[in-house]
């Protein structure tokens, strides 16, 4: 009979402990595998067989309230990580693009660089989908650095983004793998994207460079784990954070388990995953290492579980798979299918095999219940880990008085908010300001306050908030509370006031007024003058204020209140009127680009930046831009953007700030010329 540590001892314990005594990690986290996927959940076993994670569970323990932070990957991954959830950053709604920067700063503490620092090897194998380098738009032919190199990884192999991505390549390390460097480009083979195998007209990137085989990719990905894991020893402690790309679409079993799964090929691509977790479960019994080996698997959101359609995942569903079980939605929704997700925790001789937990647990607890295992010393609240609770005890099958987690906050993709206390889920309903009109219009019945009791009504069925207005307010004041005080690994102050989101810009020498009430409506409607500031109102073809504009270095800057508007246009045209190029600012990002001289096509549009951003579009927000020679530097919303182009360097003759769909405000408009 095994005897368990208590998990106060344990802490002690492992504090004293030589790195070559602490547990390993390994952390699986799969792609997009709703909560009733696998055997040990109650999927059909004449649809799915998954025999080595139900050995995990078998060996050890089943938890049935596990939450991610958010309904889609990105914002989980950097939850996991880093122990913070990533709506306090500039991700506030969907996901990172394949171009995007390190999301993770070198300087924040992770998962890895926390174990590092206590002597541990460190892997990130599998889907990385965090960015790479610094520059807003990713060059794959260059070394892609920072990266998870530079957080703490000692060794890094994987798919960028997504399965099936425009990259359509490896990464390994700090440069694509296999990368002709001399010619980095051409001759680049064919690779054909998710979004090419559902009709748009998107091409992989020019690579020269083996591109990936989508049947192949989780054996690969495993293979290259494998191999990594056969190298370690007892000798040192090692993490591995591991995210196998199933069951992301596109849906591409492997020649192994193909047309296998009555189900079909979602059921089969099941399979993979499990091979995977397989092989992994034995070269840690190959290596002597199991038992001193801590092993938890969860998946970065719910299932995708939209019931229209051919897809191979209503394939499954009609076949009698229930990927989300009995709750309400999947991936992208606010309902509860879109955050619970398998969670399965394995240490032998410490973690209770056989058990079952049903307290509330969230992916972004990785971290501080890591920290406790290992004995590392977490940073204050306000500095690190912002968010990460340590629920070791609940690994652990420790008593523990109440609920281990009393609250929790969730995400949806459209950047709406609930928070989950007891039996109680309140959904906020406000979405992100950068949310398109049309997913507003698809997920309309997610934007409004509603309050559920998932103690009586786990499907979300009925909205009980008239019912419980006393909970509506306290669920509202603690969230607001969490989001101000900028951490809920402990409760803020009752006054915690909202960080300002960025520093004001230096005043700029030598600045002169220019009255924007002497600029005229160009097209559109009338712009009119409100105190100081001019105002405009405009459809989805716009509204312009144009202006003179003489200058050819030197910088410009104006105030710029963005309110309901889609987004604000300055189209800035040079000498002769045939060359402009515009800055854009939406309710997320940042664009920069050079306009079609006349007489060319549209798509001859040369974009040359495009920068995430975030702030309060109801607030006035300076926008900065600096002309010298070819060169163009835009601050905006804490963010510096730096591009150029030979257009810069021409002499600039008209403004034209230009309004779409909605009001918008401008004011205090200045040049400084050089």
């Amino acid at each position: 009979m095994k005897r368990f540590l208590p998990a106060v001892l344990l802490l002690a314990f492992c504090s004293l402990l030589p790195a070559a005594d602490k547990p390993n990690v390994v952390v699986i986290l799969s792609d997009d595998l709703g909560w009733g996927s696998i055997g040990c959940y109650g999927a059909n076993p004449d649809l799915v067989q998954t025999p080595n994670l139900d050995r995990l569970a078998k060996e050890g323990r089943r938890f049935t309230d596990a939450n991610t932070t958010s309904s889609v990957c990105s914002p989980t991954r950097y939850s996991l990580v880093t122990g913070r959830y990533c709506w306090r950053t500039s991700l506030i709604s969907e996901v990172l693009s394949t171009w995007a920067p390190l999301h993770i700063e070198p300087t924040r503490l992770t998962i890895a660089s926390m174990l590092k620092a206590q002597g541990y090897n460190c892997a990130a194998v599998g889907k990385w989908h965090l960015g790479y380098g610094t520059a807003e738009r990713c060059d794959y032919t260059k070394e892609l650095k920072p990266g998870p190199l530079e957080i703490g990884f000692d060794y890094h192999f994987g798919v960028p983004a997504n399965h099936g991505d425009l990259s359509g390549v490896y990464v390994e390390n700090h440069w694509v793998y296999g990368l002709d460097k001399k010619s980095p480009k051409s001759p680049s083979p064919p690779y054909v994207t998710m979004g090419q195998q559902k009709g748009r007209p998107v091409a992989a990137l020019e690579l020269n460079v083996p591109k990936r085989v989508d049947d192949e990719v989780m054996a690969t990905l495993t293979d290259k784990l494998v191999t990594w894991i056969g190298q370690q020893t007892k000798e040192k402690p090692f993490f591995v954070y591991f995210t196998p790309v199933a069951v992301h679409n596109p849906i591409t079993p492997s020649k192994q388990t193909a047309g296998k799964s009555k189900g079909g090929p979602f059921c089969d691509f099941i399979s993979d995953l499990d091979i995977s977790v397989g092989r992994v479960l034995e070269a840690l019994d190959k290596q002597g290492l199991a038992e001193n080996t801590l092993v938890l698997f969860s998946s970065d959101n719910g299932g995708v579980n939209k019931p229209m359609g051919e897809t191979p995942q209503n394939v499954a569903q009609n076949a009698g798979l229930k990927p989300v079980g009995h709750f309400r939605g999947g991936k992208h929704d606010v309902w509860e299918g879109g955050f619970r997700v398998p969670y399965l925790v394995r240490w032998p001789g410490h973690v209770p095999a056989d058990s079952v937990c049903d307290d509330t647990v969230s992916i972004v607890d990785t971290l501080a219940s890591i920290a406790t295992i290992t004995g590392a010393k977490l940073p204050k609240v306000s500095e690190a880990a912002e968010d990460s609770r340590d629920v070791s005890k609940a690994w652990l099958g420790e008593k523990y008085e109440g609920p281990i987690r009393q609250d929790v906050i969730v995400h949806g993709s459209d950047g709406t908010f609930a928070i989950r206390k007891g039996q109680w889920k309140w959904i906020e309903g406000v979405p992100a300001d950068d949310v398109k009109p049309a997913a507003k219009k698809a997920r309309a019945n997610q934007m409004k306050r509603m309050l559920y009791d998932l103690k009586a009504d786990v499907a979300e069925t009925t909205d009980v908030s008239a019912q419980h207005p006393e909970v509506v307010k306290e669920l509202e004041t603690l969230l607001n509370r969490y989001r101000d005080g900028g951490y809920s690994r402990e409760v803020p102050p009752a006054d915690a006031k909202p960080k300002t989101l960025f520093a004001k810009l230096p005043p700029i020498p030598n600045a002169q007024p220019v009255d924007l009430k002497s600029f005229k409506s160009s097209r559109g409607k009338e712009w009119s003058s409100h105190g100081e500031a001019m105002l405009g109102r405009a459809g989805e073809k716009g509204s312009a204020l144009t202006g003179p504009l003489d200058m050819k270095d030197g910088s410009l800057e104006f105030e710029l209140r963005l309110g309901e508007a889609d987004r604000h246009s300055l189209r800035i045209h040079t000498a002769g009127g045939a060359r402009s190029f515009r800055i854009v600012l939406s309710h997320g990002f940042m664009d920069i680009a050079r306009n079609p001289e006349k007489g060319e096509a549209p798509d001859k549009t040369l974009s040359l930046a495009h920068t995430r951003v975030q702030f309060r579009p109801k607030e006035w927000l300076p926008i900065r831009a600096t002309f010298k020679g070819d060169e163009l530097t835009v601050q905006v919303a804490g963010t510096t953007t730096k591009v150029k182009n030979p257009i810069f360097a021409e002499q600039k003759v008209q403004a034209n700030f230009i309004a779409f769909d909605g009001e918008m405000g401008l004011q205090r408009f200045v040049l400084a010329r050089q």
